[in-house]
């Protein structure tokens, strides 16, 4: 029924825009045809760039909250099986997941240090060094 009343729609509206035409004493149907398509070509290429933006994480859309749960990193096998690193309180589980169950394959050990940690180090024992130094 929905189809039909919109292929109503579209047919009136070329209908409406002629009767206008010829009431203005002008008998050309394109122009308003084309401003019509590009109207909505208009509207479909700013919902496409919405669409677009929330996908990379533009901040149109929530992407991730603050939770003792994280996904770090997602891999796909083929259908529908994936690996999942997850973060729990801390700790690292790797995760095969599949159309039948959930499995924890292994629970990695914690990165002994990461970046921000070595710079944080580094840098103290620069310091460290140029007090001696200053002596």
């Amino acid at each position: 029924m929905k189809k039909i009343l919109l292929f109503n729609w579209l047919l009136l509206v070329p209908q409406l825009s002629l009767a206008a035409g010829k009431a203005a004493g002008s008998e050309n149907i394109w122009i308003p045809i084309l401003k019509m398509f590009g109207a909505l070509a208009v509207v479909v290429g700013l919902l496409l760039l919405f669409y677009a933006a929330s996908r990379k994480g533009f901040g149109f859309l929530p992407r991730t909250r603050d939770g003792q749960i994280q996904m770090i990193e997602i891999r796909s096998l083929g259908g529908k099986k994936f690996l999942c690193l997850v973060q729990v309180r801390g700790q690292e589980l790797l995760l095969g997941v599949s159309n039948e169950r959930i499995e924890c394959l292994t629970e990695l050990p914690a990165a002994k240090n990461n970046f921000a940690k070595t710079l944080d180090q580094v840098d103290k024992v620069e310091k460290l060094s140029l007090r001696k130094v200053a002596r």
